[in-house]
Protein backbone atom coordinates (compact mmCIF):
# COMPACT_ATOMS: atom_id res chain seq x y z
CA UNK A 1 0.00 0.00 0.00
CA UNK A 2 1.63 2.81 -1.14
CA UNK A 3 1.18 6.27 1.72
CA UNK A 4 0.52 9.94 0.37
CA UNK A 5 3.59 11.78 -0.72
CA UNK A 6 2.10 14.68 1.53
CA UNK A 7 1.29 12.49 4.52
CA UNK A 8 4.54 11.24 4.32
CA UNK A 9 6.00 14.71 4.99
CA UNK A 10 3.53 16.11 7.20
CA UNK A 11 4.12 12.83 9.79
CA UNK A 12 7.93 13.77 9.12
CA UNK A 13 7.54 17.17 9.98
CA UNK A 14 5.38 16.31 13.20
CA UNK A 15 8.55 13.63 14.09
CA UNK A 16 11.11 16.84 14.11
CA UNK A 17 8.65 19.09 15.71
CA UNK A 18 8.25 16.26 18.70
CA UNK A 19 11.98 15.76 18.94
CA UNK A 20 13.13 19.93 18.98
CA UNK A 21 10.32 19.82 21.99
CA UNK A 22 12.05 16.72 23.83
CA UNK A 23 15.65 18.65 23.08
CA UNK A 24 14.39 21.68 24.47
CA UNK A 25 12.41 20.31 27.15
CA UNK A 26 15.88 17.90 28.03
CA UNK A 27 18.21 21.23 27.62
CA UNK A 28 16.10 23.06 30.10
CA UNK A 29 15.78 20.53 32.45
CA UNK A 30 19.45 20.43 32.44
CA UNK A 31 19.62 23.92 33.25
CA UNK A 32 17.74 23.52 36.01
CA UNK A 33 20.21 21.47 38.34
CA UNK A 34 22.35 24.80 38.72
CA UNK A 35 19.35 25.88 40.20
CA UNK A 36 20.22 27.06 44.10
CA UNK A 37 20.16 24.33 46.57
CA UNK A 38 19.64 26.98 48.90
CA UNK A 39 18.13 30.53 48.78
CA UNK A 40 19.49 33.61 51.62
CA UNK A 41 16.42 35.70 51.38
CA UNK A 42 17.65 39.38 52.35
CA UNK A 43 15.01 41.23 54.49
CA UNK A 44 13.80 44.84 54.61
CA UNK A 45 11.37 45.17 57.80
CA UNK A 46 9.39 48.03 57.65
CA UNK A 47 7.40 48.85 61.25
CA UNK A 48 4.92 51.26 61.09
CA UNK A 49 4.45 52.39 64.49
CA UNK A 50 3.28 55.96 65.64
CA UNK A 51 3.94 58.02 68.32
CA UNK A 52 0.71 59.38 70.09
CA UNK A 53 2.00 62.79 71.17
CA UNK A 54 -1.61 62.99 73.19
CA UNK A 55 -1.06 59.58 74.87
CA UNK A 56 2.10 60.69 76.85
CA UNK A 57 3.80 59.85 73.50
CA UNK A 58 3.13 56.22 73.31
CA UNK A 59 3.95 54.24 70.53
CA UNK A 60 0.63 52.75 69.10
CA UNK A 61 1.79 48.95 70.12
CA UNK A 62 2.23 50.49 73.57
CA UNK A 63 -0.87 52.11 73.48
CA UNK A 64 -2.67 49.42 72.40
CA UNK A 65 -1.15 46.27 74.51
CA UNK A 66 -0.12 44.98 70.87
CA UNK A 67 2.57 42.79 70.46
CA UNK A 68 5.86 43.54 69.81
CA UNK A 69 6.60 43.42 65.78
CA UNK A 70 10.83 43.21 66.30
CA UNK A 71 10.41 39.70 68.56
CA UNK A 72 7.20 38.84 66.28
CA UNK A 73 9.55 39.19 63.30
CA UNK A 74 12.64 37.08 64.68
CA UNK A 75 9.95 34.64 65.49
CA UNK A 76 8.41 34.14 62.26
CA UNK A 77 11.29 33.97 60.29
CA UNK A 78 12.37 31.06 62.04
CA UNK A 79 9.30 29.13 61.71
CA UNK A 80 9.73 29.59 58.12
CA UNK A 81 13.29 29.14 57.72
CA UNK A 82 12.49 25.69 60.08
CA UNK A 83 9.86 25.02 57.66
CA UNK A 84 11.84 25.32 54.57
CA UNK A 85 14.08 22.56 55.55
CA UNK A 86 17.29 24.86 55.57
CA UNK A 87 16.09 25.62 51.80
CA UNK A 88 15.39 28.89 52.68
CA UNK A 89 16.81 31.60 55.19
CA UNK A 90 15.12 34.58 55.93
CA UNK A 91 17.87 37.01 56.75
CA UNK A 92 16.79 40.30 58.17
CA UNK A 93 18.82 42.68 57.01
CA UNK A 94 17.79 45.99 57.84
CA UNK A 95 14.67 47.33 60.37
CA UNK A 96 13.20 50.19 60.14
CA UNK A 97 10.72 51.56 62.65
CA UNK A 98 8.75 54.24 61.17
CA UNK A 99 6.67 56.87 62.92
CA UNK A 100 3.95 57.99 61.23
CA UNK A 101 0.65 56.31 59.09
CA UNK A 102 1.27 54.58 56.12
CA UNK A 103 -0.59 56.40 52.63
CA UNK A 104 -3.30 55.22 51.35
CA UNK A 105 -4.17 54.82 47.45
CA UNK A 106 -6.57 57.55 47.28
CA UNK A 107 -3.96 60.10 49.08
CA UNK A 108 -5.55 59.57 52.51
CA UNK A 109 -3.62 59.08 55.27
CA UNK A 110 -4.64 58.80 59.32
CA UNK A 111 -3.39 60.88 61.50
CA UNK A 112 -3.41 60.22 65.56
CA UNK A 113 -6.57 61.68 66.31
CA UNK A 114 -8.40 60.13 63.51
CA UNK A 115 -7.27 56.46 64.01
CA UNK A 116 -8.02 56.59 67.42
CA UNK A 117 -11.66 57.64 66.37
CA UNK A 118 -12.12 55.31 64.07
CA UNK A 119 -10.51 52.76 66.67
CA UNK A 120 -13.77 53.27 68.74
CA UNK A 121 -16.56 54.07 65.77
CA UNK A 122 -15.58 51.29 63.19
CA UNK A 123 -18.14 52.77 61.39
CA UNK A 124 -15.21 55.78 60.55
CA UNK A 125 -13.05 53.08 58.97
CA UNK A 126 -11.60 55.15 55.26
CA UNK A 127 -12.54 53.82 52.23
CA UNK A 128 -11.21 52.62 50.32
CA UNK A 129 -8.70 50.71 52.76
CA UNK A 130 -6.25 49.91 50.43
CA UNK A 131 -2.44 50.76 51.36
CA UNK A 132 -0.36 52.57 48.82
CA UNK A 133 2.78 50.71 48.07
CA UNK A 134 4.34 53.04 45.38
CA UNK A 135 4.55 55.81 48.60
CA UNK A 136 5.96 53.06 51.14
CA UNK A 137 8.43 52.43 47.66
CA UNK A 138 9.27 55.77 47.97
CA UNK A 139 9.11 57.28 50.86
CA UNK A 140 11.68 54.32 51.88
CA UNK A 141 13.85 54.29 48.63
CA UNK A 142 13.56 50.45 48.28
CA UNK A 143 13.43 50.36 44.90
CA UNK A 144 16.87 51.29 44.84
CA UNK A 145 17.94 48.48 47.80
CA UNK A 146 16.10 45.63 45.22
CA UNK A 147 17.86 46.95 42.11
CA UNK A 148 21.46 47.28 43.87
CA UNK A 149 21.17 43.77 45.36
CA UNK A 150 20.79 44.92 48.92
CA UNK A 151 17.20 43.50 49.49
CA UNK A 152 15.04 41.30 48.17
CA UNK A 153 11.78 41.38 49.73
CA UNK A 154 9.75 43.59 52.46
CA UNK A 155 7.65 42.56 55.35
CA UNK A 156 5.78 45.57 56.35
CA UNK A 157 4.31 45.67 60.27
CA UNK A 158 1.07 47.65 61.01
CA UNK A 159 -1.84 48.10 62.84
CA UNK A 160 -5.63 47.04 61.81
CA UNK A 161 -6.77 49.44 58.37
CA UNK A 162 -3.57 50.38 57.67
CA UNK A 163 -4.65 48.63 54.57
CA UNK A 164 -1.71 46.23 53.24
CA UNK A 165 -2.98 42.28 52.00
CA UNK A 166 -1.23 39.82 53.41
CA UNK A 167 0.65 39.35 50.71
CA UNK A 168 1.07 41.14 47.65
CA UNK A 169 3.85 40.38 44.29
CA UNK A 170 4.75 42.11 41.49
CA UNK A 171 6.60 40.67 38.48
CA UNK A 172 8.16 42.27 35.59
CA UNK A 173 5.63 43.77 33.04
CA UNK A 174 2.84 42.27 35.54
CA UNK A 175 3.55 38.69 32.89
CA UNK A 176 2.44 34.92 34.32
CA UNK A 177 3.10 32.23 32.43
CA UNK A 178 -0.39 30.32 33.07
CA UNK A 179 -3.21 32.66 32.76
CA UNK A 180 -5.62 32.57 35.78
CA UNK A 181 -9.51 33.26 36.66
CA UNK A 182 -8.96 33.92 39.92
CA UNK A 183 -7.51 37.57 40.75
CA UNK A 184 -6.44 36.41 44.38
CA UNK A 185 -3.58 34.65 42.98
CA UNK A 186 -1.67 37.14 41.75
CA UNK A 187 -1.40 40.70 44.04
CA UNK A 188 0.70 43.40 42.40
CA UNK A 189 -1.48 46.58 43.74
CA UNK A 190 0.76 49.58 42.76
CA UNK A 191 4.22 48.29 43.60
CA UNK A 192 6.70 49.48 41.27
CA UNK A 193 8.17 47.14 38.30
CA UNK A 194 11.78 46.48 39.52
CA UNK A 195 12.80 43.92 36.99
CA UNK A 196 12.27 41.13 38.92
CA UNK A 197 9.83 39.48 41.61
CA UNK A 198 9.29 41.10 44.64
CA UNK A 199 7.55 39.93 47.69
CA UNK A 200 5.85 42.51 49.98
CA UNK A 201 4.64 40.79 53.03
CA UNK A 202 1.93 42.71 55.02
CA UNK A 203 1.64 41.33 58.55
CA UNK A 204 -0.56 43.00 61.63
CA UNK A 205 1.18 43.70 65.14
CA UNK A 206 -2.38 43.02 66.99
CA UNK A 207 -2.13 39.19 66.27
CA UNK A 208 -0.18 36.49 66.73
CA UNK A 209 2.92 35.00 64.75
CA UNK A 210 0.67 32.51 63.80
CA UNK A 211 -1.13 35.14 61.59
CA UNK A 212 2.03 35.95 60.19
CA UNK A 213 3.11 32.80 59.23
CA UNK A 214 -0.84 32.12 57.99
CA UNK A 215 -0.09 35.18 55.46
CA UNK A 216 2.93 33.36 54.07
CA UNK A 217 0.82 30.11 53.74
CA UNK A 218 -1.45 32.57 51.21
CA UNK A 219 1.47 33.44 49.58
CA UNK A 220 2.74 29.60 48.39
CA UNK A 221 -0.73 29.00 47.74
CA UNK A 222 -1.04 31.37 45.26
CA UNK A 223 2.54 31.25 43.55
CA UNK A 224 2.23 27.57 43.42
CA UNK A 225 -1.51 27.82 41.57
CA UNK A 226 0.54 29.83 39.24
CA UNK A 227 3.50 27.57 38.38
CA UNK A 228 2.53 24.01 39.51
CA UNK A 229 -1.05 24.41 39.27
CA UNK A 230 -0.82 26.01 35.87
CA UNK A 231 -2.83 29.09 36.89
CA UNK A 232 -5.41 26.65 38.77
CA UNK A 233 -5.93 25.40 42.17
CA UNK A 234 -8.92 22.87 42.64
CA UNK A 235 -10.01 23.20 39.08
CA UNK A 236 -7.07 21.89 38.04
CA UNK A 237 -6.61 18.64 36.45
CA UNK A 238 -7.20 15.82 38.35
CA UNK A 239 -3.26 14.27 38.39
CA UNK A 240 -1.99 17.78 39.15
CA UNK A 241 0.56 17.52 41.94
CA UNK A 242 -0.79 20.80 43.69
CA UNK A 243 -4.33 20.12 43.46
CA UNK A 244 -3.86 16.49 44.78
CA UNK A 245 -1.51 18.01 47.67
CA UNK A 246 -4.43 21.01 48.94
CA UNK A 247 -7.33 18.40 48.92
CA UNK A 248 -10.13 17.79 52.28
CA UNK A 249 -11.55 14.69 53.17
CA UNK A 250 -14.94 17.25 53.52
CA UNK A 251 -14.55 18.24 49.87
CA UNK A 252 -13.08 14.97 48.54
CA UNK A 253 -13.83 11.82 50.71
CA UNK A 254 -11.06 9.36 50.44
CA UNK A 255 -8.33 11.51 48.16
CA UNK A 256 -7.53 14.02 51.64
CA UNK A 257 -3.74 15.55 50.93
CA UNK A 258 -2.53 18.01 53.29
CA UNK A 259 -4.99 20.48 53.00
CA UNK A 260 -4.53 24.21 52.50
CA UNK A 261 -3.68 27.28 55.13
CA UNK A 262 -7.30 27.64 56.53
CA UNK A 263 -7.61 23.83 57.32
CA UNK A 264 -5.58 20.04 57.44
CA UNK A 265 -7.00 16.90 55.50
CA UNK A 266 -9.92 16.29 58.10
CA UNK A 267 -11.03 20.13 58.48
CA UNK A 268 -14.62 20.52 58.37
CA UNK A 269 -14.67 24.29 57.65
CA UNK A 270 -12.11 27.26 57.50
CA UNK A 271 -9.68 28.01 60.61
CA UNK A 272 -10.66 24.32 61.81
CA UNK A 273 -7.28 23.19 63.07
CA UNK A 274 -8.11 22.01 66.44
CA UNK A 275 -10.52 19.61 64.80
CA UNK A 276 -9.98 15.77 66.79
CA UNK A 277 -11.84 13.54 64.03
CA UNK A 278 -9.41 11.98 61.93
CA UNK A 279 -9.53 11.27 58.46
CA UNK A 280 -6.99 8.64 56.14
CA UNK A 281 -5.02 11.41 53.93
CA UNK A 282 -2.01 10.90 52.34
CA UNK A 283 -0.33 13.73 53.73
CA UNK A 284 3.12 12.21 55.48
CA UNK A 285 3.56 10.65 51.73
CA UNK A 286 4.28 14.02 50.46
CA UNK A 287 7.53 13.73 52.25
CA UNK A 288 8.18 11.26 49.64
CA UNK A 289 7.69 13.31 46.44
CA UNK A 290 7.70 12.74 43.66
CA UNK A 291 7.88 9.05 44.33
CA UNK A 292 4.51 9.31 46.13
CA UNK A 293 3.26 5.96 46.95
CA UNK A 294 -0.39 7.02 47.89
CA UNK A 295 0.10 5.14 51.34
CA UNK A 296 -2.71 6.93 53.81
CA UNK A 297 -2.31 7.49 57.34
CA UNK A 298 -4.92 8.48 60.15
CA UNK A 299 -4.40 12.65 60.44
CA UNK A 300 -6.31 14.51 62.95
CA UNK A 301 -4.77 17.38 65.18
CA UNK A 302 -2.69 15.68 67.26
CA UNK A 303 -0.35 15.28 64.21
CA UNK A 304 0.86 19.09 65.30
CA UNK A 305 -0.01 19.24 68.14
CA UNK A 306 -1.71 22.18 70.46
CA UNK A 307 -2.12 24.62 72.61
CA UNK A 308 -1.59 27.16 69.27
CA UNK A 309 -3.32 24.82 67.01
CA UNK A 310 -3.14 27.32 64.59
CA UNK A 311 0.58 28.13 64.63
CA UNK A 312 0.88 24.26 64.74
CA UNK A 313 -0.75 23.51 62.08
CA UNK A 314 0.52 25.98 59.43
CA UNK A 315 4.25 24.70 60.55
CA UNK A 316 2.94 21.50 59.91
CA UNK A 317 1.79 22.44 56.78
CA UNK A 318 4.80 24.36 54.99
CA UNK A 319 7.19 21.22 55.98
CA UNK A 320 5.03 19.01 54.37
CA UNK A 321 5.60 21.12 50.91
CA UNK A 322 7.83 19.16 48.46
CA UNK A 323 11.41 19.98 48.59
CA UNK A 324 13.30 17.09 47.05
CA UNK A 325 15.85 17.91 44.61
CA UNK A 326 15.40 17.14 40.22
CA UNK A 327 12.48 17.98 38.24
CA UNK A 328 9.51 16.16 37.12
CA UNK A 329 7.53 17.18 34.08
CA UNK A 330 9.31 20.35 34.48
CA UNK A 331 8.10 21.40 37.93
CA UNK A 332 10.83 21.57 40.29
CA UNK A 333 10.29 18.91 42.66
CA UNK A 334 11.06 21.82 45.45
CA UNK A 335 8.25 23.79 45.16
CA UNK A 336 10.05 26.39 47.60
CA UNK A 337 12.05 27.33 44.35
CA UNK A 338 9.19 28.82 43.22
CA UNK A 339 7.85 30.83 46.62
CA UNK A 340 11.09 32.28 47.34
CA UNK A 341 13.68 31.62 44.62
CA UNK A 342 11.19 32.78 41.57
CA UNK A 343 13.24 34.83 39.45
CA UNK A 344 16.42 31.99 38.89
CA UNK A 345 13.74 29.40 38.83
CA UNK A 346 12.00 30.09 36.37
CA UNK A 347 14.76 31.70 33.89
CA UNK A 348 16.61 28.18 34.34
CA UNK A 349 13.24 26.29 33.74
CA UNK A 350 10.18 28.14 32.78
CA UNK A 351 7.53 26.34 33.81
CA UNK A 352 5.85 23.72 31.12
CA UNK A 353 3.86 24.50 28.03
CA UNK A 354 3.74 28.02 29.65
CA UNK A 355 3.65 31.56 27.83
CA UNK A 356 4.32 34.77 29.49
CA UNK A 357 1.42 37.14 28.76
CA UNK A 358 -0.20 40.09 30.90
CA UNK A 359 -2.51 39.29 33.71
CA UNK A 360 -5.67 40.47 33.58
CA UNK A 361 -6.92 38.90 36.76
CA UNK A 362 -5.59 40.31 39.29
CA UNK A 363 -4.88 42.47 42.58
CA UNK A 364 -4.88 45.79 40.77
Amino acid sequence: MKMNPKYIVVVGILIAAIMVLKQSVAAAEADSSKVSKQRVVKTLVLIYNPVLVGQENKKLTEFMGWHDPYKQTLQVAKALNEASGGFAEFRIVKTTELNRFPLKRDGFRYDEASFLDMWKHREKAHQEDSVSYQAIFDENRITSQILSGEVDEVWIWGAPYFGSDEYAMKLPGDKLFYTTANPWFYRPYDIPDCGRMVWVMGFNYERGVAEAVHSFGHRCEGILSLTVGKGQWYEAEPGNPWRAFSLQDVDHPGEAGVGNVHGGPNAQSGYDYARQKAVMATADDWFNYPNLTGKKTLIDCEKWGGPDYQLNYLKWYLSHLPKAQGVTSGVYNNWWQYTVNYDEAVKLLPPPGGSLSQATKAMF
